[in-house]
């Protein structure tokens, strides 16, 4: 894998067609060359860009700007050159060689599959293709299969030491010595690298040799102090590490690191370093935000750090990833004491889905897609569209490859159906009766005349409207289906939706009188409860303390008087002394450390200390959010202090990378500025959208309008950096309203436009914007391939709203090929594609409705050149 600018030793090199404009194209890239070479990536960048203009035609000048890309902050842009050197070359080995070797620099091994079973089909014992194809395998999860396929590439060239690159695979497998031998063979044989330094500090750490990781960081420091420091961070952040365990340097390195570009591994080292360290608070914000879901560390160490909150749930959901992709977890987990066993629990769930290469693929499509095909079903749920949503949980049902996610959609779908079921009852009862069904809405109280399993008709004293059932609280909807006497799986349907919308005291009560009228549904009362709260069942059930469920063990430590805190039963007294911040000193409770309590997550609230779990509570609420405010935004969230302070990095960034792409920006009366409204709950989402008549936006993530200079989301997938892709995205909607507020905007053009603005990366010290929707591309990508995507001439005449009102599924592949289509041309090869759509875009700006095609008329030629992109990305 780091044998990237080796392989043209040998491929044959490519021809140069004869054009008039080839001088001009060659000298820029010359430049490009050196740029390159000492460093200059963005200079480097813009000078194969030159190249390209020059002469589009040449293959080497795509393929050049796609690794200076590769190297530099563009990142996932080298793709999509390396296929269209591909494209311009007849496929020629080397740049599919590198984009295989680009997919897998950024997680995506599926894809890095799909090329080199391509090239191994042209040179089936091409040794370092073979090598590139075990890399692919061990980074998609399949360890042992990948190491063979290392193992053969290895035989095949003869042993040749460069081809010893099975670092990522052994220190998967957990295998440290023989990952130390392996380095040594190549340092011996003169191929050692830098990155081998890194794997052998990890493996003598993990090893238990102490002393010779030390020395070995001694060394690398002499090399390269960044990757030195990186290295002793591993070292002296391992508490097992005895003298060598230093949280001051550690502390000194993870700040230094902060500065770095996105790298996964060291992305994942910093987080590791947090939890050990005692701060998985701030592991979580670091991994949740910055990481990749597709790394196998991302993820293992974010279930660590929730398991050490005590946030069971989203610790197993974190795991249930980091098993696919190594199931060798447990070796790692068992340097946490009782991590491991934890773990446990998901391990037969992992064997279950170990499968061939078809199962691999999909498996790897579903981990991209996942999060956002759920978020959409229980979008549904939540806007009380229970009977579509159990419609499109049954055909999820169908599709998935992962016999985990089937569990889970099976134990999920009654519930919805029962939810479904009591609704229909409501609806009946409303339409049988008009007039009788009466409820509150804020102060004022509803007479319901009419319904449907969507919304209700009501009139007021003064007057009358429709609403969707959306508009009623999670407690108000309750009180009016228990009124129409709900069957007993109809009962814990509504049990289930109270507790996921935070009213636990309704759904008990709900849950008990369920399990009184049919005792046989107490076990899936247990099973809601156990799920949600991220532990196994109790065998008898859970037991009611002063009305929540509780083990029978909690019970126990509660009845002894003790309460929990910070994940330890403490006494009330010591738990008032803990939370103020103070540290027992023999017999009497002193002051704490103000920087250790800082790292703890403690915050001064009015004056006075407050535990981080006391200030999460407190800030939860909307009343009490937190804020930030920067130039020229002011933003409000209730998701966590960290969410707050990296979206006020990511705003100034975004609003900069905004006003070049329109060439305008806002104009604002002095003193104003833009709010950003970050929901943690669609609650407190439910309420801003009632706050501002915007009922048809509940459905969906969040919405900007052009009368207000505030937007609103929410976080749907329970994901933080899709969270921030969310609210960048309906900023960018915001910025639009007022650079262009006589524009008529066609659904896809608009959304394609806020989209692009969701890809972003952290490059060591600001956000810089790729315009990559990395959660967007797989939707798109995959359809396309598939040969299922929307066509064209349906994708312009779409409408986003009307979709996520109806067709959610539908709706994410609309926003997919919104997002692709928009790339596609504002990245076009052909500059006269670029140019037109550029015209096109000031033409809807200007408020005219002149379609799409008016500006390219060859409608059926754009097609084919966008999704052949889009394919090749």
């Amino acid at each position: 894998m780091k044998r990237r600018f080796e392989v043209l030793g040998w491929v044959l090199a490519l021809a140069a067609a004869a054009h008039a404009d080839r001088a001009a194209a060659q000298q820029a890239a010359a430049d490009g060359d050196a740029r390159l070479a000492r460093g200059d990536f963005l200079g480097a960048e813009a000078a194969f860009t030159r190249a390209i203009d020059a002469d589009p035609t040449w293959a080497d000048a795509w393929g050049k700007r796609g690794d200076a890309r590769s190297t530099g902050s563009l990142g996932p842009a080298c793709i999509e050159d390396y296929g269209q050197a591909m494209a311009r070359s007849g496929d020629d080995f080397t740049w599919r060689f590198f984009r295989a070797q680009a997919f897998l620099m950024y997680d995506r091994p599926a894809s890095a599959l799909e090329d080199v079973e391509v090239l191994l089909k042209r040179s089936p014992d091409h040794a370092e293709t073979v090598s590139l194809r075990g890399m692919a395998l061990v980074l998609s999860g399949d360890v042992d299969a990948g190491l063979a396929e290392q193992d053969r590439a290895i035989q095949l060239s003869r042993n040749d030491p460069r081809l010893l690159v099975r670092g990522e695979a052994l220190s998967r497998k957990a295998d440290w010595p023989a990952l130390v031998a392996e380095i040594d063979r190549r340092r011996a044989a003169g191929a050692y690298t830098l990155a081998d330094a890194w794997f052998r500090v990890v493996a003598l750490v993990e090893s238990g040799q102490y002393d010779a990781a030390a020395a070995a960081v001694a060394e690398v420091q002499r090399a390269d102090r960044a990757v030195a420091a990186a290295c002793r961070l591993y070292l002296v952040a391992t508490p097992q590490a005895g003298a060598h365990f230093k949280t001051d340097l550690a502390e000194q390195d993870l700040a230094l690191m902060t500065q770095w570009k996105f790298d996964s591994n060291q992305i994942v080292n910093q987080g590791r370093a947090l939890v050990l360290l005692g701060r998985p608070r701030d592991a979580l914000d670091l991994l949740t935000v910055r990481g990749r879901r597709t790394h196998f560390g991302t993820a293992f160490w974010t279930g660590a750090a929730y398991w050490k909150l005590g946030q069971f749930a989203e610790a197993k959901v974190a795991l249930r990833d980091a098993f696919r992709l190594n199931p060798y977890l447990l070796k790692h987990a068992a340097r946490l004491e009782g991590f491991a066993e934890f773990a446990s629990q998901l391990e037969s769930d992992a064997k279950s889905e170990r499968g061939g290469q078809a199962d691999r693929a999909a498996l790897g499509h579903e981990l991209a897609t996942h999060l956002l095909t759920v978020a959409e079903i229980e979008g549904l749920v939540r806007n009380y569209r229970f009977q579509r949503a159990a419609d499109e949980y049954a055909l999820l049902q169908k599709a998935v490859a992962s016999a985990v996610r089937k569990a889970e959609i099976d134990a999920r779908l009654p519930e919805v159906r029962g939810m479904a079921g009591a609704l229909a009852k409501l609806v009946a009862a409303v339409n049988r009766a008009p007039g009788k069904t009466k409820v509150r809405a804020g102060a004022t109280e509803l007479t319901l005349t009419k319904a449907d399993d969507r919304a209700f008709d009501f009139t007021i004293p003064k007057g009358s409207g429709r609403f969707p059932w959306a508009a009623l609280d999670a407690a108000a909807f309750c009180a009016l289906a228990l009124d129409c006497d709900p069957s007993p799986e109809e009962r814990l349907g509504l049990g289930c939706l109270a507790w996921d919308a935070g009213e636990r005291e309704l759904a008990v009560k709900i849950f008990e009188e369920t399990a009184k009228k049919k005792p046989a549904l107490k076990a899936g009362v247990a099973a809601f409860v156990a799920r949600r709260r991220g532990i196994a069942a109790p065998k008898d059930g859970f037991v009611l303390w002063k009305g929540r469920y509780v083990t029978a063990e909690e019970k126990t430590n509660y009845d002894k008087g003790l309460v929990p805190f910070e994940g330890q039963w403490v006494t009330p007294k010591d738990r008032e002394q803990l939370a103020k911040g103070l540290v027992k000193a023999g017999d009497k409770w002193v002051s704490g450390d103000e920087a250790a309590l800082l790292k703890q997550g403690y915050r001064k609230v009015k004056g006075q200390w407050m535990s981080a779990e006391d200030v999460d509570a407190l800030r939860s609420k909307w009343d009490e959010a937190w804020t930030e405010e920067t130039a020229h935004y002011r933003i409000r969230t209730n998701e966590s202090e960290a969410f707050a302070k990296e979206l006020a990095l990511l705003a100034e960034p975004a609003y900069a990378a905004l006003r070049d792409f329109y060439g305008d920006e806002p104009k604002l009366n002095s003193g104003e500025k833009m709010e950003l409204f970050a929901f943690r709950t669609f609650e407190d989402y439910r309420r801003y959208c009632l706050e501002k008549k915007a009922e048809d936006q509940l459905n969906a993530a969040g919405f900007a309008r052009s009368d207000l200079l505030s937007v609103g989301g929410w976080n749907r997938t329970h994901n933080r950096q899709q969270f921030l892709q969310t609210m960048v995205h309906e900023a960018a909607h915001l910025f639009w309203f007022r650079v262009a507020p006589g524009a008529k905007a066609p659904s896809w053009f608009a959304e394609g436009m806020a989209t692009a603005f969701e890809g972003f990366t952290w490059d060591g010290k600001t956000y810089a914007f790729t315009f990559v929707s990395e959660s967007r591309l797989p939707f798109a990508r995959d359809a396309m391939k598939a040969g299922r995507h929307l066509p064209l001439a349906d994708l312009v005449a779409g409408d986003a709203l009307t979709l996520i009102n109806n067709d959610p599924q539908k709706a994410l592949l609309f926003y997919a090929e919104c997002w692709s289509l928009h790339y596609y041309l504002t990245h076009a090869p052909s500059k006269a594609t670029r140019d037109a759509y550029a015209e096109f875009r000031k033409s809807v700006a200007r408020g005219n409705t002149d379609p799409l095609t008016k500006f390219f008329p060859d409608a059926a030629r754009l097609e084919k050149d966008w999704v052949e992109f889009v394919k090749g990305m």
